[in-house]
């Protein structure tokens, strides 16, 4: 007698669980799903954010080229090509033009005979014609993109284009918002595109495949874009443990966990849970004295690798982490784990320093440094011992900068300004700021197997470092041949890169 009401209650409770665990998985799907569509759609419209900026400025640097009448290309206008270079983030070269030949470069000056330019493959608004593989004048056997108009040329090392977008996307990058649309880069399957009308940035669905739309406003570009490997609902471990929940909560537990789960997702939650949950880790590259090899320092990187074991872009989750105002609270959590991990060595090693990357916002922060010295003090630690890498991703007021910049090296920290180079610099930050040092972006290496020493701007970057009297920190060195180039062109600098050590953890850092 008493089996039967027994045996009904337990099938009633598994059947109603299970209906609501059902339920709320399914419900938990469509959420996940629909955050993973404002995800392609915020990465995509990072991307054309990124390449207005870059186009922004090669046009900038068109128009300046453009205005002077000179064509006999004196040694005031190849110093003045190089100024427009070194004063850029993403430029290479400029040149002008001579019945569509190169006679002038910011790369080796006068050329004789003039050499003509690669026929262009997009002809595009106002005269600018574009190339995407065009030999760079100068630079033997070294390929870049070519902006052209009139007497102007600029060229640029196109993957700056496409430096933001996440590697967890498949897209395709494309001119023309209608068709015919030229197909200009595309990383996986190439969705056909032939009947594809862009212009209301709307998602499109091509072989029941959902695709994001984000289009430039300033020029005819649009990038569409989907996730490369959408992760199942089911393989989340954050998701079974809520269906978990739902089997003993019932449908309306499992309806607000879907949703909870759903609103998990979102890039930016997910890095303020991995600073939380572990996800996060630091790892340290070494940093040497050139002449003798002797590790001096270390730059702190941070590296996360989310839940399913991929890591995650650093350069997608710090730029979603200054969009979203939390890069203080990332920056914080560098500067902890570094002293956590290393303050015993650091004691033991007082010329030894470690570099954290720093965001302007950051410097701006009045509460920085009262934070950088109560942790220090904690630690038993000199501010010596941790030095500053500015990044660019800013546009901050250069002189209430600049101030904030004198306060931390009044308090004994370094600064230094990370990534100077032709590609992602610009030299107008030390004629605002006054800094310790500069980190020669690791371009100048992937030219150094083509050029001679003529063929390179880096001694003038080099020389210009010394008359400012700028500490100098050559990033990127692979090869014997890059570390004794630098040796002859700057026997006092500092290097890092692979030839003398990966990233490695900080147990790895001081092993002998």
């Amino acid at each position: 007698m008493i089996r039967k009401p027994v045996a009904r209650t337990v099938i009633s409770m598994g059947c109603g669980a299970l209906v609501a665990s059902v339920l709320a998985i399914m419900l938990g799907d469509w959420t996940v799903r629909r955050q993973q569509q404002a995800d392609v759609a915020e990465m995509a419209h990072v991307y054309i954010a990124r390449a207005d900026q870059i186009s922004g400025e090669a046009n900038d640097a068109l128009a300046e080229i453009e205005q002077t009448g000179d064509t006999s290309c004196s040694d005031a206008e190849v110093s003045r090509l190089r100024r427009i270079v070194l004063t850029s983030r993403y430029l290479k070269s400029t040149s002008r033009l001579r019945n569509g030949a190169v006679f002038c470069s910011s790369t080796v000056g006068a050329i004789d005979p003039p050499v003509p330019v690669s026929l262009p493959e997009v002809v595009g608004e106002n005269g600018l014609n574009i190339s995407f593989n065009a030999p760079q004048v100068g630079v033997p056997g070294a390929n870049a993109l070519l902006m052209q108009r009139g007497n102007a040329a600029v060229s640029l090392n196109g993957l700056a284009y496409i430096e933001a977008v996440d590697p967890r996307l498949d897209y395709t990058i494309v001119s023309g918002r209608q068709a015919p649309l030229r197909v200009l880069r595309a990383v996986g399957p190439v969705p056909n595109l032939d009947e594809a009308h862009l212009g209301t940035e709307q998602p499109i669905y091509l072989n029941n495949r959902r695709y994001e739309v984000s289009c430039s406003q300033r020029y005819a570009g649009c990038i569409v874009a989907a996730l490369r490997q959408p992760p199942s609902i089911l393989h989340s471990p954050v998701v079974l443990e809520f269906g978990m929940f739902g089997l003993l909560m019932g449908l309306s537990g499992g309806f607000a966990a879907s949703v909870a789960i759903g609103r998990s997702r979102s890039l930016g939650k997910q890095l303020r849970v991995a600073m939380r949950s572990g996800q996060l880790k630091v790892v340290y590259q070494p940093i040497v004295r050139l002449s003798d090899r002797r590790q001096v320092g270390a730059e702190a990187l941070l590296r996360w690798t989310d839940p399913t074991g991929k890591p995650v872009s650093p350069d997608a989750f710090i730029a979603t982490a200054e969009n979203e105002g939390f890069i203080g609270q990332v920056t914080r959590f560098v500067v902890t784990r570094v002293l956590e991990e290393l303050h015993d060595e650091l004691r033991r090693r007082p010329d030894f320093q470690v570099t954290v990357n720093v965001a302007a916002s950051d410097i701006l922060d009045n509460a920085f440094a009262p934070f950088l010295s109560a942790r220090l003090q904690a630690a038993g630690l000199p501010p010596t011992c941790i030095g500053l890498e500015l990044t660019e991703r800013t546009t901050a007021n250069s002189r209430e900068l600049g101030k904030a910049i004198a306060r931390l090296r009044e308090a004994g920290h370094k600064v230094y300004i990370d990534d100077f180079g032709t590609d992602y610099s610009s030299l107008s930050y030390l004629s605002r700021l006054r800094v310790d040092a500069i980190k020669i972006n690791r371009a100048f290496m992937q030219a150094l197997h083509d050029q001679s020493d003529q063929d390179t701007i880096a001694p003038q970057i080099v020389a210009m470092a010394e008359v400012l009297g700028l500490s100098m920190v050559i990033e990127g060195i692979e090869e014997e041949q890059q570390a004794a180039y630098f040796l002859a062109l700057a026997p006092t600098a500092l290097a890092q890169g692979w030839l003398f050590s990966k990233p490695v953890e900080a147990s790895r850092l001081f092993a002998a």
